[in-house]
């Protein structure tokens, strides 16, 4: 297995199946798509082409639903996609083509908010303001035993900043990642606590 792809889910399901309608039909043997259902016992997800764990009870967080993703994948490469974000019809084919033609310990993508609003090169690295593990494919041997947080936000900085280390690729040269700023999400509703 070269690529597992690890989403949290946690009440998006107006956002999945937009998800699900891209990501499917690019799914293959080389790929598994995993989805941690944070507690919401969502049995409509158990008809994607996905390997779909239901957590008994919500964590209230991002970071355990990822860990648990994490402790199952089988795939040589990670990559995280959020329940309520977009790829590109092309996002496994070209991170495939990468793995299979380089050798990386973690590798970015160019991403870009859905409505167009701002937009990320990686040309020159990832912009320091931006601590997301989306838009990055992380080789599994170099995360190890890093795993996430129980912080309700950012807890993708500290991961970062432990397994963002060793040779890095980029994809550049277009969008593969589209970002979407859910008024309902967590980081949208995170009151400091």
């Amino acid at each position: 297995m070269k690529l597992s792809i690890i989403t949290p889910y946690y009440n998006a399901w107006d956002f999945i199946i937009n998800l699900n309608d891209i990501l499917s039909p690019q799914l293959n043997n080389e790929v598994e798509w995993i989805i941690i259902d944070d507690g919401c016992h969502e049995s409509k997800l158990d008809d994607f082409n996905a390997i779909v764990i239901h957590l008994p009870k919500n964590s209230g967080c991002a970071g355990f639903p990822r860990n648990y993703g994490l402790d199952v994948a089988k795939g040589e490469y990670i990559t995280f996609i959020d329940a309520d974000d977009l790829v590109s019809i092309d996002f496994i084919s070209r991170i495939l083509n990468k793995i299979d033609n380089s050798e990386f310990d973690y590798c970015l993508l160019n991403w870009q908010k859905i409505d167009k609003s701002l937009e990320v090169d990686v040309t020159y690295g990832r912009p320091q303001w931006n601590c997301s593990v989306w838009g990055i494919v992380y080789k599994k041997e170099n995360i190890k035993n890093i795993r996430f947080n129980s912080k309700k936000f950012a807890e993708d900085y500290d991961f970062n900043k432990l397994a963002l280390k060793g040779k890095m690729e980029k994809i550049n040269d277009k969008f593969l990642y589209f970002y979407n700023s859910n008024e309902n999400g967590l980081s949208a509703n995170w009151k400091g606590e």
